[in-house]
């Protein structure tokens, strides 16, 4: 059964004739009573608590009308039900209509607090819509359960998870002001694009914070992310591929700023793991906090054209790990103290990697190609980067075409290391400070027109392992060290 409300017109009181006409709205506000209510129009809820089901999934509110303005200010919507795994249904529901707009209210214990599918022109913004659906957790503090692991690469099946707000297949919408908090997802878009997500909060879940699926050209501003964690636990740690914003199957031209994706399982996270899922390419990710994830502060793979620009990524496992990435930038980021490595990249291509700032850890920079037969690591630019307080600064293995210009070493176990394959990288311009074992340690490496901290040319050669060539030889104060 169907229930529709209209908004009431305003009540006109009209004078005799030739008098002046009066227009005065009467406050009006439904009551909601029941699952698939149609609403349409300029639609006010009166302020209360509401406590309605949905389990035939068809939603509490329905939207059926363009233009309808529903204000839910000073109303809770929820669904009664108590076990948050088997929440079903949605608060809001509106499909195949145009600029709509929902402010305010708080919904809770559905599936989704709010759906908006189809059309263009939507604005969502004040709800809180905390404590939707939430998986159970199966592992414990002893012991990881595979089935705790998101499915990243299926529509059907990760659509099912739930969340605060899905927007699927709409343009153009604006959410700002929304908070998603205490359950397993925030808010999802599936084939949206051009769309403005700013100003909200969608920290503390167990899932995804903000997750994208065939999203392209849309712009996620100073959002709180935070804590989107998943299996860990202070004595062991998988993430299960949470994140506090996630990107795949073709979410191009994305604009990424300015948001706190810190203490998440990763905290950006772009996948194009072939052949389940299609890059995600030409995506700006600038001044994000992705710092003390559990796995990686910042993650992309299989995908090229995408840059990260002056992010923060401290006390994290990894980074920046951008396994098979190509034509990648990583310029300006911040790395301060990873468990493993700076900034890790597996099988990549012609990626620059500049003036970043990378203290602490194990490796600030790690290039590598360790499968036979998959793509080469080749075509790096490596320009002005920060390294120090490392056990090795500069990793170059099976990496052909690399440039190594202007990078400043200190405080290094090994300054560069080098295999067989990767002897040919152009090494000039750097300066390497402080070394405890070695500033170069490779086969055989050209690294002629650096400058050095130490006094002079054959205490820089007994400091290098194997045939390095060093002439022309500099002292590092000829560089202003």
């Amino acid at each position: 059964m169907r229930f529709e409300v209209r908004a009431l017109l305003p009540v006109v009181l009209a004078a005799s004739v030739g008098s002046t006409l009066e227009a005065q709205v009467m406050p009006s506000c439904i009551r909601p009573s029941r699952a698939e209510t149609h609403v349409q129009g300029e639609v006010r809820v009166c302020p209360g608590r509401y406590r309605i089901r949905d389990p035939q999934e068809r939603g509490v509110l329905v939207i059926v009308g363009s233009g309808t303005t529903l204000d839910l200010s000073g109303v809770v919507l929820e669904s009664g039900d108590t076990l948050a795994e088997a929440f079903t249904g949605s608060g809001v529901i509106s499909r195949g209509v145009d600029s709509v707009t929902i402010t305010g209210g708080k919904i809770s214990g559905y599936r989704y607090g709010i759906r908006v599918e189809g059309g263009r022109g939507h604005r969502v913004s004040g709800a809180d819509l905390g404590g939707s659906r939430r998986q159970r957790l199966h592992s414990t503090a002893d012991r990881f359960d595979e089935r705790d692991w998101l499915d990243i690469f299926r529509p059907d099946s990760f659509e099912t998870y739930g969340g605060g707000l899905l927007v699927k297949w709409a343009d153009g919408v604006t959410v700002t002001g929304v908070r998603a908090n205490g359950a397993q997802n925030g808010i999802g878009l599936i084939g949206t694009r051009g769309s403005y997500l700013a100003d909200n909060d969608v920290s503390h879940n167990t899932g995804w914070g903000i997750h994208l699926w065939a999203s392209a050209r849309n712009v996620i501003v100073r959002n709180r992310a935070s804590h989107n964690v998943r299996c860990a636990f202070g004595s062991w740690s998988r993430g299960c591929d949470s994140a506090g914003l996630l990107l795949r199957e073709e979410s191009d031209s994305n604009y990424v700023a300015e948001n706190d994706l810190s203490h998440s399982g990763d905290g950006f996270f772009l996948s194009g793991h072939r052949p389940l899922v299609k890059p995600s390419q030409g995506n700006i990710v600038i001044r994000n906090d992705g710092s003390h994830a559990r796995h990686n502060a910042f993650e992309a793979t299989f995908s090229w054209g995408n840059a990260f620009l002056e992010n923060r990524a401290d006390s994290s496992d990894f980074g920046f790990w951008l396994g098979y990435s190509s034509g990648t930038v990583v310029r300006g980021n911040i790395v301060v103290g990873s468990r493993t490595a700076g900034i890790a990249i597996e099988h990549g291509s012609d990626n620059a990697l500049a003036a970043n700032v990378i203290i602490g850890g194990q490796v600030g920079i790690r290039l590598f190609a360790p499968t036979a037969g998959a793509e080469q690591s080749r075509g790096y630019a490596l320009d002005d980067n920060v390294l120090a307080n490392l056990d090795r600064g500069l990793v170059l293995e099976r990496t052909t075409q690399a440039r190594v210009r202007g990078n400043l070493f200190d405080g290094v176990g090994t300054g560069l290391a080098a295999d067989e394959v990767s002897a040919s990288a152009v090494v000039s311009g750097n300066v390497f400070l402080r070394a405890r074992e070695w500033y170069v340690d490779a086969p055989g490496l050209a690294a002629g027109g650096n400058f050095w901290g130490t006094p002079t040319r054959e205490e820089t050669l007994a400091r290098v392992r194997g045939k390095i060539a060093v002439d022309p030889w500099q002292a590092a104060s000829e560089a202003g060290y």
